[in-house]
Parts: C-alpha cells; structure tokens; sequence
C-alpha cells in the first residue's frame, strides 16, 4: 500500500515487545519505534525541557520501569499502613524533593497516591503531566472500566492545576507525530480509532482522515454529533480493514 504504519495509544499497562507480538498476528509486524504510547511520549517531554529532578508517578509497573529505564528518577509510592493510620497520614505529606507528578492509567492507584499527588501539586512550581485522560476504558468486547480521567478530575479539582497532556488528545501528541512520523500532508493520512474524545478529536487536531471503528465505548451516532468527531470513514470491525489490507 506504500504506507507507514504507526500504533498510537493510550495504554501504557503493556510493554512493546507485547505490542509488537500482537501486531505480528494481524500480519503488521510493528517495530517499537512504530508504537508510540503515553509513556513515551512522556518520556520525550521530560527530554526535551531537559528536566533531571524527581517526579512522583501513579502509573502502571510496566510504566515505571520504562521511565527508569530512560533515566528518569521516580520516588517510590507511599505506604499504606494497614492498622496505622496515621503513619499512613505522614506518607502523603508533601515532599519537597519532587519537582513533577505523572498521573496514567494505574490499576493499583489507590487513595495514598492521590493524596501525595495533591499535596506535592499544591506546589505551583512542580509539573503536572497527565497521559491518559479517557473516562472509562474498553476491557473486552463486553465489559468497559473506569479509567483515568475521573481520578484526573479529582486531582484538577482539589489543586486548581490542570495538567500537560501528553496522549489523545493533545497538542504534544500532535507535535511528536508530526516530527517523529514525518507526516508531510495531514490529509493523505488515516487516523483509525474506536473512542470519540481521543482519537475522532485527536485527528482532527491534526487534520487527518478518520476512521471510527465500532468496537469500542462509543457508537457511530454519537460521533456524528459533532464536526471534530464526525468521521469521514467507518467500519464496524477493524479486522474488515485487514482483510482489505491483507488481501492488497
């Protein structure tokens, strides 16, 4: 087809090595450099303000270890003391030493966390980067889950802060794509999601062609309510695009 194909998502929960098996069964054979997720992006921002302090991070274990990894310098999550409270009190106080906090999708965040969130971002000096921002999550075919944006919210709320985004839909996703992805005419690339506010949004952002898949929270109906989420394609199931795609 003569097209480069990139996987732009929100989930961070999985590593690239399990993305890039899962892509070989739809015969796309992505690279790691061809995924591109919240917590590399992340990684990026940090890079390019040139940013060295420590940084709180409520995100998944696969995320912390790639960030370390990057030379990022992650302080450990606040205990929780089962039978102390107040010990437990004393591990959400402010910490001076953090210059940053990271809130992604965490299965595990729990009220310590967000609470040592909170107090550090009371702090107008310390960054606050959000990746994924979507209310709820597609699990399976069946089931949905509650995702980041409303712990996200929580946050915003009690600091008066709101953060730096850094997944769909944002203005630094659309600035690393447009670099990293040598997109040269917005038009002539197909942006393919099943979400309305990240991907339908996200691509007209960027002035790409979209393509809404029916698979996940969101119904074709509801994003024809609006022009930025009004697709200009739509299929019920992606595997029909790779039959398609396959078959070229």
């Amino acid at each position: 087809m003569g097209k480069q194909l990139y996987l732009v998502t929100n989930n961070s929960t999985k590593t690239f090595e399990n993305y890039c098996k899962s892509t070989q069964h739809s015969c796309l054979n992505l690279s790691s450099d061809h995924i591109i997720n919240t917590i590399k992006l992340i990684t990026w921002f940090l890079k390019k303000i040139d940013f060295h302090d420590e940084v709180f991070a409520i995100v998944s274990d696969t995320s912390r270890k790639v960030l370390k990894e990057a030379g990022i310098q992650l302080i450990e999550n606040p205990k929780v003391f089962q039978t102390d409270p107040s010990a437990t009190i004393r591990e959400v106080l402010n910490r001076l030493s953090v210059k940053a906090v990271i809130v992604d999708f965490d299965v595990n965040c729990n009220w310590s966390m967000l609470a040592l969130a909170i107090s550090c971002l009371k702090r107008k000096d310390v960054l606050y980067i959000a990746g994924a921002t979507d209310e709820w999550i597609q699990a399976s075919s069946e089931i949905k889950i509650l995702g980041p944006g409303p712990l996200i919210h929580i946050i915003n709320t009690q600091t008066g802060r709101k953060p730096i985004v850094c997944g769909k839909p944002s203005q630094n996703l659309k600035d690393y794509i447009l670099d990293k992805c040598n997109v040269t005419d917005p038009q002539r690339c197909l942006f393919i999601g099943d979400t309305i506010d990240q991907d339908m949004k996200f691509a007209s952002m960027c002035g790409f062609t979209k393509l809404f898949v029916g698979t996940g929270c969101d119904t074709l109906e509801q994003a024809q309510k609006e022009d930025d989420t009004c697709p200009d394609y739509y299929l019920p199931t992606l595997s029909q695009l790779f039959y398609a795609y396959n078959d070229s």
